[in-house]
């Protein structure tokens, strides 16, 4: 067998393999990630506190951790707070929505002059009238345990890898005693610093656009803003994908509450408009060139992984590629898979 051929047969195989461990391997191997995430971005906030003039570079290296550490608490603790708090409100809101759902489709089938037709009557009986809001979330609420017993597991994890961190630098400086050893912890320290810096930013990002969506929510009277807000906040760490929830969603809500298209046009407008300045503009000058990925190679990345472990695949893919392409570029033998997963010509 040709020589090109057996590698490119033996990477197929062993690419399949791994992803079929991944998939079956989730429940444990993505609270394991998360906590691996949560860790980078604990470290990359550190590394930002570091920059602060004056007094950044009078903070030591625990002082940094223990403040990121701190905020990332209290940003958690109020999210699943006002997940809590908005519970029974969402509930109460849900029959009004549904109410306004058939009345928007009672308005579009006038505007249609389809009030009448058979067929239409038979789509609004058989298919409108089960869409149960309620239902939906109520569901969506009960998942909410899940959630914070999931939360729970990554703080654990989260807290073993902040105390192993240091312990672990300090083994791969022993072992890096010969050229091979160095290199490793070059590339390790690389992957560290790049996704470190990308989690950061864009957690820094995730605050900003979460705190700017919620003043347009709020100006134009949505309910529950700060629910979805936080949700927003979160999204941003979905590229492209996220962006267009974080449209669509509200606007969804802005049409079940009002009821009238101008309050849905403005929802829709101020988002779409905060959104596009946040992901050509400002994400771009933050980002610069540190993810080198190319946008095909993230969207792919995004499906992908999200194939592979559902939702939270989606918020793990960029940071995971981007530490595949870093350790791709750092061997001769798989350089030229780098080259084509990156951005340059």
């Amino acid at each position: 067998m040709n020589g090109g051929l057996l590698k490119v047969t033996c990477t197929v195989v062993v690419s399949t393999v791994i992803g079929w461990i991944l998939y079956i391997g989730r429940p444990v191997l993505v609270p394991i990630a998360f906590g691996v995430i949560v860790t980078y971005v604990v470290y990359g906030i550190a590394n930002l506190f570091q920059r602060i003039p004056y007094i950044g570079s009078k903070l030591s290296v625990g002082m940094r951790c223990s403040i990121a550490i701190a905020l990332m608490v209290v940003a958690i603790f109020v999210s699943i707070d006002l997940l809590i708090s908005d519970r029974d409100r969402l509930l109460a809101l849900a029959p009004r929505y549904q109410a306004t759902l058939l009345a928007l489709v009672g308005k579009i089938a006038a505007v249609l002059q389809a009030q009448t037709e058979p067929t239409w009557e038979s789509i609004r009986r058989d298919i409108l009238d089960k869409v149960n809001i309620q239902s939906i979330v109520t569901a969506t609420l009960a998942s909410l345990s899940g959630l914070i017993v999931t939360v729970c597991v990554v703080a654990l994890y989260t807290a073993f890898l902040l105390v192993e961190h240091g312990r672990f630098r300090r083994r791969l400086a022993r072992i890096a005693d010969n050229p091979a050893a160095m290199h490793v912890v070059a590339v390790v320290n690389e992957i560290n610093a790049k996704i470190g810096m990308y989690l950061a930013l864009k957690a820094l990002l995730g605050v900003i656009v979460g705190l700017l969506s919620w003043v347009c929510m709020r100006m134009v009277g949505l309910e529950l803003a700060e629910l979805w807000a936080i949700l927003i906040a979160i999204l941003n760490f979905v590229p492209y994908i996220g962006s267009a929830v974080s449209v669509a969603l509200p606007t969804l809500i802005a049409a079940l509450q009002f009821g009238q298209w101008d309050e849905v046009l403005l929802v829709f407008a101020l988002l779409s408009v905060l959104n596009f300045v946040v992901g050509n503009l400002v994400d771009p000058y933050l980002m610069g060139e540190s993810l080198n990925l190319s946008p095909f190679v993230i969207l792919v990345s995004v499906a992908v992984w999200s194939s592979i472990w559902g939702v939270a695949g989606a918020f793990l893919a960029v940071p995971i590629t981007v530490g595949l392409v870093i350790g791709f570029s750092s061997f001769e033998s798989t350089r030229p898979i780098s080259i084509l997963l990156t951005n340059k010509d």
